[in-house]
């Protein structure tokens, strides 16, 4: 499965420097779900970037597809 998140953490890690920057994550999410509110996006944005660094790395990525 490891192998599988990676293939789609590239897909939108256009720029391959190894993380997605959570304004394209916000995008990522108002597409799948258009009934978001802006403050329901920034709670779950908070929640994945566990960092604060505004930035989603694999591990993050991985997290938030898998739930470990």
């Amino acid at each position: 499965m490891q192998k599988e998140l990676k293939v789609a953490f590239r897909l939108y890690d256009k720029e391959g420097n190894g993380y997605i920057p959570t304004s394209s994550l916000r995008e990522i999410l108002m597409a799948l779900d258009d009934q978001l509110t802006p403050d329901q996006l920034d709670e779950m944005i908070a929640e994945i970037d566990t960092d604060g660094s505004g930035t989603v790395d694999f591990d993050e990525f991985m997290e938030m597809m898998t739930g470990d």
